[in-house]
């Protein structure tokens, strides 16, 4: 440590900010920051503050302390405390690191990373959901190797150093969690509009001085959209695709009759509305989130005076034992709600060599629910809908139909 006190150094550190990187700048200028004893480490945050733990800081040094600054700014700015809402909160942590250091890898002027920060930049160009679904299945294929390891070789993720590649070898230690667990984002949303006012003026500031935040600023928009209801939006989908006039020969256009052209007339589509979902059933999606996004598709159908909806569970196959079909006389019923897991792959190919057998129409329309890890070889078979809950698959669905991100 420079012999300053801290509030000079800090004072130093947003000044930094200011000329090097003004979207930090405005945040740690706007973001409430205390001094108190941290449980784990120097720099905590729950999303909305910053607590700084004067005597944990004193192993590092200055330019240390400054990536340490910038790093917990951008777990506020990507609202890492908020986004985690049941997963495991030490993974979680694990993740929400390696995704901040490794945007951190692209930044210049934010002072040194500390020996003890983990970094793995093939994992860049990742989001930090994704980041956990890999360091989740590689902890649980490491218990499963070795489940007689002692609890502390157990409460700890090591990576061991490849040569070959950017990875660093690191152990990840509860001395590193710098996230504080939080209630419910909606408990909290008068602060979190007060953040997301914050953001937006960062980016501002930021847009008018240089154009690198321009892959964090994706990231940042798609989290401070505001909240749409999926009910609206398929409702709005489903009014429009089904009862939009169609042309047909069978009532001829009046208008050029008695010039003797017979052009086609248009006409409506049948009142009834069918819809046919292919659900994911893959081990990514849970039996709860089945639930919630069938109890949407059974209020958004009720809206309408007659509906048929009919379910296909997927994963490598279409699994044809466990189909629901209802309707506007015999509604969806909880206990119809039991759909079996399974541990395989993907292959939405199998749901349309197995929709080409049945009676659907191509004005019918196919809702997708999933993360979208896979890909379309076989031609589609009507208007389709994906409902993606993973962003980085939306667009390679685009070029086949409505895509809707939809945040499970």
């Amino acid at each position: 440590m420079a012999n300053i006190s801290y509030d000079e150094l800090f004072a130093k550190l947003r000044v930094n900010f200011l000329f090097n990187h003004p979207f930090l700048s405005v945040l740690a200028l706007s973001i409430p920051t205390t001094f108190e004893v941290n449980n784990n480490s120097a720099f905590q945050t729950n999303g909305a503050k910053i607590s700084i733990d004067l005597e944990k800081l004193e192993k590092y040094s200055d330019e240390n302390i400054t990536y340490l600054y910038a790093h917990t700014l951008l777990h506020i700015v990507l609202k890492h405390p908020y986004r985690q809402k049941t997963r495991d909160t030490y993974i979680w942590n694990q993740a929400c690191d390696l995704v901040i250091n490794n945007i951190l890898d692209t930044f210049d002027n934010v002072g040194s990373k500390p020996d003890d920060e983990i970094v793995d930049l093939e994992l860049k160009e990742k989001c930090v959901e994704e980041v956990y679904e890999i360091l989740y299945k590689e902890n649980e294929e490491e218990q499963n190797q070795d489940s007689q390891s002692d609890k502390t070789q157990e409460a700890q993720t090591k990576v061991n150093p490849d040569p070959k590649s950017d990875k660093e070898a690191y152990i990840y230690d509860e001395s590193k969690r710098d996230l504080e667990e939080v209630a419910d984002e909606k408990t909290n949303q008068g602060d979190q509009e007060k953040l997301d006012g914050i953001i937006i003026q960062a980016l501002t500031i930021a847009k008018k001085t240089s154009h690198k935040y321009g892959g964090l600023q994706i990231e940042i928009d798609t989290l401070i959209r505001p909240d749409i209801s999926l009910q609206d939006v398929l409702k709005e989908y489903l009014t429009a695709s089904l009862f939009e006039k169609q042309t047909t020969f069978s009532r001829p256009n009046k208008r050029y009759i008695h010039t003797g052209l017979y052009l086609p007339g248009t006409k409506k589509s049948d009142e009834l509305i069918e819809v046919y979902i292919a659900l994911d059933s893959s081990s990514s999606v849970s039996l709860e989130e089945y639930k919630k996004f069938l109890g949407i598709i059974q209020d958004v159908c009720e809206g309408f005076y007659e509906y048929k909806v009919t379910i296909m569970p997927f994963d490598r196959f279409v699994k044809s034992e466990h189909i629901i079909s209802f309707d506007s006389f015999n509604p969806l019923k909880e206990k119809d709600l039991y759909i079996p897991k399974s541990d395989g792959g993907t292959n939405f190919d199998e749901v349309l060599r197995y929709l080409k057998n049945t009676e659907i129409r191509a004005e019918n329309i196919l809702m997708v629910l999933s993360d979208g890890e896979f890909d379309i070889t076989q031609s589609l078979v009507s208007k389709t809908l994906f409902i993606i809950s993973d962003k980085k698959n939306i667009k390679k669905f685009e070029s086949y139909g409505r895509v809707i991100e939809f945040s499970l």
